[in-house]
């Protein structure tokens, strides 16, 4: 408890500092997953209705889930060099988010085609991504980072 007090974070921070970097690794890994695969891998993956979703999707979506995914890996990095930049960037990631969120259920049928796995997945990257930046915030507010 003196450590909190005078600024050093507990063992605690460091555990959810990590398992912020991991998540975000395994999130950039699934953008990078999606962009490198070939079309004829995409097929074999997806039905014809979600292969055609995937194709029509905008450049503006995939930047925004470049965007949130490599801003959420900076953010866990920066977090764990204990920097409060940490809680701008993972807003920053989370506004990507929202844009992303934006098209896939409101400007397009994406609920529709791909069913509510899509709302589980995008619900669960929700969540983390309030969590971190309440994390950040409470880490800064804590003087854990400067």
């Amino acid at each position: 408890m003196l450590d909190e007090i005078n600024g050093k974070p507990p063992l605690s921070f460091w555990m959810v500092a990590g398992v912020a970097l991991a998540w975000n690794l395994i999130g950039l890994f699934m953008y990078y997953s999606g962009v490198s695969a070939t079309p004829e891998q995409l097929k074999t993956v997806y039905s014809p209705e979600q292969f055609a979703a995937i194709e029509a999707t905008p450049v503006w979506v995939t930047s925004a889930f470049a965007i949130a995914t490599t801003v959420g890996v900076i953010a866990s990095i920066v977090l764990l060099l204990r920097k409060a930049l940490a809680f701008v960037l993972f807003v920053v990631s989370f506004v990507a988010l929202l844009i992303q969120d934006l098209y896939l259920f409101l400007l397009s049928d994406s609920l529709a085609v791909f069913g509510s796995s899509l709302l589980v997945v995008q619900g669960c990257v929700f969540v983390g991504g309030v969590i971190w930046i309440w994390y950040a915030s409470l880490a800064r507010n804590r003087g854990w980072i400067t």
